[in-house]
């Protein structure tokens, strides 16, 4: 019984770590075609919907931030491949230092996003359009870039655990 158990949870933390920012970037887009929505129809009916613009705006920033988060784990970034196939290094080093570098600045970002996200919340600071406390748009950047970070690790350790199983530049591995 222990063991359908534990199977069950590492079957559902699997499931989670797999689709985590697919489910998040579906609620934020649908959030902010409700929210886009709300201003227009208020518009119209000339209402007075002060939050709908400044909604929106965090709710995008949320959405970058995961997104940014979505494309390394499916490694669709951009990069410079003119530039790598000039290099006179082969592929997969060239990959590892892209990955590398990117770490480094999602890292970077995810540092300065929590001392943003960690002054907001001691100054009890409030979004300027409605009375709703500021850190929890600014925690996007520590969270998306925490998600982006582990992303990057995952590849990184998929590579020297498997690295025959990788295809060059694309950054796939094999199933």
């Amino acid at each position: 019984m222990a063991r359908k158990a534990v199977k069950f949870i590492l079957e559902l933390l699997s499931y989670v770590y797999k689709n985590t920012e697919g489910v998040l970037l579906a609620l934020l887009a649908t959030l902010l075609v409700l929210d886009v929505l709300v201003g227009i129809l208020a518009r119209y009916v000339h209402l007075e919907v002060v939050f709908a613009t400044e909604l929106g705006k965090y709710i995008f920033i949320w959405l970058s931030c995961i997104g940014i988060s979505a494309a390394a784990k499916d490694n669709h970034h951009i990069r410079l491949n003119f530039i790598v196939e000039r290099l006179p290094i082969p592929r997969k080093v060239s990959w590892i230092i892209s990955q590398l570098l990117f770490l480094f600045m999602a890292l970077f970002f995810f540092y300065w996003g929590l001392q943003l996200t960690r002054m907001h919340y001691v100054m009890s600071k409030s979004a300027m359009g409605f009375n709703f406390p500021l850190f929890v748009f600014t925690a996007a950047l520590p969270v998306g870039f925490a998600f982006t970070s582990i992303r990057l690790l995952n590849d990184l350790i998929l590579l020297w655990r498997k690295p025959d199983q990788w295809r060059p530049w694309s950054g796939e591995f094999k199933k």
